[in-house]
């Protein structure tokens, strides 16, 4: 955890000012908490940097260090009993992103991948596309795909190779000035047939030019056996520049 916290704070004391060159770089930095059923609980750094390509475009090259901890049951054959235990998981991921505006359109792209915990990798996939409808409203709709090859989900189990496919619809609901409505619903399916769905309601707040923060409430859905089913809670602070 040392070294992520590290590059976050080197990060922010240089987020003064752009940095100039062949192109504009800008950095980027965050933390982020969600948490919430079976005591859930991810903690997030994130820092970036931001390549302006053109007046309409940019590549930004993001980095995340996941650490994760919930509650499971396993059952005990000696007694017969479940037991609840505690899985706590470190997960990095590499994400380049592109993304593109023109008027009131913008687009993005974006390939993640992670390593972690017990040989924990995946690979991910997302991309979308937002309209903006007026001055006070715009719509997002985009797809992501995860491929994940680990226990990180199920400790007492054998390795498996799992594929998760997602789809996203949501409003940017302008209330006033630094303040929007952000209501989104995601629908979920993997390939071993489990079907979820999710909807989440937040604010996004900008008081002042970097800073961002985000707060979401969510409640999300399964047909697993062992279901992550309930509510969960989202904070961050976040500096984009």
């Amino acid at each position: 955890m040392k070294r992520p916290i590290m590059k976050f704070s080197v990060v922010l004391l240089l987020a003064a000012a752009p940095l100039e060159g062949w192109v504009k770089i800008y950095p980027q930095a965050g933390l982020e908490f969600y948490g919430g059923a079976n005591r859930l609980a991810l903690l997030t750094p994130w820092v970036a940097a931001r390549f302006s390509l053109s007046p309409n475009a940019s590549l930004i090259l993001k980095y995340y260090h996941h650490n994760l901890s919930y509650n499971y049951q396993t059952y005990d054959e000696s007694t017969e009993n479940f037991l609840g235990k505690k899985r706590s998981a470190s997960i990095s991921n590499f994400t380049p992103v592109i993304y593109y505006q023109k008027g009131r359109v913008a687009a993005w792209g974006a390939i993640s991948c992670f390593a972690g915990t017990d040989s924990y990798k995946a690979l991910a996939v997302d991309i979308g596309i937002g309209h903006t409808l007026s001055e006070r409203l715009a719509v997002e709709t985009g797809v992501y795909i995860l491929r994940e090859d680990s226990v990180l989900w199920y400790p007492e189990d054998a390795k498996r190779k799992i594929s998760v496919y997602s789809a996203k619809g949501g409003l940017k609901i302008k209330i006033f000035k630094g303040v929007t409505f952000n209501p989104n619903l995601y629908v979920y399916r993997n390939s071993e047939g489990v079907d979820a769905y999710s909807f989440s309601l937040g604010l996004m707040i900008t008081p002042f030019n970097p800073a961002a923060i985000t707060v979401y409430y969510f409640r999300y859905s399964e047909s697993a056996q062992y279901k992550f089913s309930g509510d969960y809670l989202s904070i961050g602070l976040n500096f984009y520049y």
